[in-house]
């Protein structure tokens, strides 16, 4: 017991390097932890953000096949309703299209102004509805298939990245 009163200092001193060496540690798996929470919460965000855009691109596709169908029965009031709806659908698109496939943001960039001339086109065939002509129905879905195709290979492109 004399050697434990003696050098109560030395063990105080040990005690306190052992509880800071605890803490030291305890520190550094907690800013381990942060940082791996943090990087799930990053995958999340951006798994969730990809199944959105995922389901928005269905959603497009979907919207352009109902057009071409509706445009061949003339039906310009639906129409127009389904092409300001494929507008938005493609501006959500186009925010969420990850950095990867740059490339299809252009394409989905490009169309929106597309479909707001389309938008001008429906709205001339349904005030002067005798003016149509089947040509310029046929234009307009043919540039619909055209960014039907585009969408689908995004939609192709998203999934290869879901692979890797």
């Amino acid at each position: 017991m004399d050697y434990f009163a003696e050098n109560w200092g030395s063990f105080v001193g040990l005690l306190g390097l052992l509880a800071s060496v605890g803490g030291l540690v305890y520190a550094l798996l907690a800013r381990r932890a942060a940082r791996s929470a943090e990087q799930a919460a990053r995958e999340a965000r951006q798994a969730l953000t990809h199944t959105i855009g995922s389901i928005d691109v269905e959603r497009a596709v979907a919207l352009i096949t109902r057009l071409i169908e509706v445009q061949r029965q003339g039906n310009w009031n639906y129409a127009l309703a389904l092409y300001r709806d494929l507008r938005r659908t493609l501006s959500e698109i186009e925010t969420s299209i990850p950095p990867d496939l740059a490339d299809h943001r252009d394409s989905v960039r490009e169309a929106i102004p597309q479909i707001t001339a389309m938008i001008n086109m429906a709205n001339r065939f349904r005030d002067e509805s005798s003016d149509i002509r089947p040509r310029d129905i046929s234009n307009q879905n043919e540039i619909l298939n055209g960014i039907q195709s585009g969408l689908e290979m995004l939609q192709s492109a998203m999934l290869h990245l879901d692979v890797q």
